[in-house]
């Protein structure tokens, strides 16, 4: 008897839409994600939950808006009080164990470093990575300058690349699992600055910390440090695509390959990682929420289609769910939907409404139009069909002063019912109101962050 089908999902870090070769990359060469776009389904309107990394991470893994589960970001590893509560809220890998899986996560955690929070407590069997929201690819120093990296969820101090001890760990998450189901979720710590290739030096060591260093970069060290990040990434996805066939698992597994939000703004600057996108990480245009999606799985989805409906991350799980026909957790409703279908036959789906909320800022979308509520109550609208690249605000045209109070109140409505008591209010930038619980004070930071 066939095993249940298996599942990957790779989700990058800051990737931007065109970060890949096959979504117009500039000087980026994918050619294994690539292929996979080649033989399977590439989206076009796919988004994150958000426009940062925590917010994506929950939407992912429990099919649900972030303000529904209370959690926005961490900032901090030593925020220990702070993550995705385990017992109150829907995850699919626990969905998989409870299914039969063995399920494994490689690479950056960021939703807890307390112990009700880790992996562990999560539902993974097996954890290969770190816990909090970047690392040196190096020296596996975090935001804390503490080493931060785990085996088989044990603390370890390794020698060896970031992404490359990733690859190699998946590689032997499905040699030792190749006889059973298995769900992989690979989030990857590219292409999160510190901006580094494999052979470049440590930013953070015992006796220096630097958080980033890409804005002393000129524009060919950055690009060059940028596609040895991704390159590095897509030669894992070969070293899996290998490992599959191997052993005769490619048929009998679904491959979803996604990133948690748009390009860095220097990303933008230096080497138009969001392609024709406005906007960058942090804000809520296009080219901070909008990220390239791929859906592989041989005989089952059509090779080269591309998919043109809108769809955020928190469709995953119940889509996921549908194809493997693994049991949506029925205590919790997704606010998400199953797009299965609408992928394997290419049909429309119909339109619903879809919320981005970050802080103070909110993108709310009705069928082609998108409203944007950002600071100082300051409205614009869009037309995504028309113009995807919000270039043309409608928002103080008096044709549209009734649909733009429609929208007001629809997310004033949705969040009442979805983020009522949601912390939002404090601006981008603003740290001098954060109670700093760590060994890194705001003088240090801010002298560090120049």
């Amino acid at each position: 008897m066939d095993n249940p089908p298996n599942v990957i999902v790779i989700l990058a870090d800051d990737l931007g839409w065109a970060g890949l070769s096959s979504y117009g990359g500039i000087g980026v060469k994918t050619p294994e994600l690539d292929a996979l776009a080649k033989n399977g389904v590439k989206c076009e309107q796919f988004y994150a939950a958000s426009s940062v990394c925590t917010p994506t991470r929950v939407a992912l893994l429990t099919g649900r808006y972030q303000q529904r589960v209370g959690l926005d970001h961490i900032y901090y590893y030593c925020e220990r009080d702070k993550g995705l509560d385990p017992e109150e809220n829907p995850l699919m890998q626990k969905a998989f164990k409870t299914a039969g899986y063995t399920t494994g996560i490689f690479g950056k955690w960021h939703l807890g470093s307390g112990e009700k929070y880790l992996p562990s407590s999560a539902g993974f069997d097996e954890f290969t990575g770190f816990l909090d929201g970047n690392i040196d690819f190096i020296s596996k120093h975090n935001t804390e300058s503490e080493v931060d990296w785990y085996e088989h969820h044990q603390p370890v101090d390794r020698e060896g690349y970031v992404t490359h001890l990733l690859n190699d760990a998946v590689v032997d998450f499905i040699e030792e699992n190749k006889d059973k189901p298995f769900f992989a979720y690979i989030p990857h710590a590219a292409v999160h600055v510190p901006m580094q290739g494999p052979d470049d030096p440590a930013l953070r060591t015992d006796d220096f910390y630097a958080y980033r260093a890409d804005g002393k970069m000129d524009s060919t060290d950055y690009m060059r440090r940028y596609t040895e990040m991704v390159t590095a990434m897509d030669e894992g996805v070969g070293q899996i695509m290998e490992t599959l066939r191997k052993h005769d698992l490619e048929e009998n597994t679904l491959i979803i390959f996604t990133s948690d939000n748009g390009g860095e703004r220097i990303g933008m600057k230096q080497g138009k990682v969001n392609g024709p996108f406005r906007g960058h990480k942090e804000l809520l245009y296009e080219g901070g929420i909008r990220v390239p999606a791929i859906f592989y799985w041989k005989g089952k989805l059509q090779a080269g289609l591309t998919n043109d409906t809108p769809m955020f991350i928190q469709d995953l799980f119940p889509t996921i769910c549908e194809a493997v026909k693994v049991p949506y957790p029925e205590k919790w409703e997704s606010d998400g939907q199953s797009f299965w279908s609408n992928l394997v036959e290419d049909k429309p789906a119909e339109a619903r409404d879809m919320v981005w909320m970050h802080r103070e800022k909110m993108a709310f979308r009705r069928g082609d139009m998108k409203l944007l509520r950002l600071r100082n109550q300051q409205v614009e609208l869009y037309n995504m069909k028309t113009d995807p690249f919000e270039k043309h605000n409608l928002g103080n045209d008096p044709a549209y002063a009734n649909l733009v109070e429609e929208l007001i109140q629809a997310g004033d409505d949705w969040q009442k019912e979805v983020a009522t008591g949601y912390p939002g209010s404090r601006e981008i930038g603003v740290y001098e109101d954060i109670d700093w619980p760590c060994k890194r004070d705001l003088e240090a930071f801010n002298s560090r962050a120049k």
